[in-house]
């Protein structure tokens, strides 16, 4: 198995069979598995855009990464 050619919806069962159970509760997955995410994830990310093209008027929320400070 290409470690590109991964069941993303398989895994996503996986890992929501657990929501609700204790916290810590573990899920099994293989090294393939997380690598074909990893790879996936990536390739979607650079597919992005870098700039947002956005017109005014805009409202910006949060704090950038928490560089400005609440006072």
């Amino acid at each position: 198995m290409n470690k590109t050619d991964i069941d993303v919806d398989k895994i996503l069962e996986k890992l929501l069979s657990v929501r609700g159970q204790k916290s810590g509760k573990s899920v099994n997955l293989t090294e393939n598995e997380i690598l074909g995410l990893c790879i996936q994830a990536r390739e979607i990310f650079i597919n992005q855009p870098i700039l947002l093209e956005l017109e005014a008027p805009l409202k910006v929320c949060g704090n950038g990464f928490q560089i400005l400070h609440n006072r």
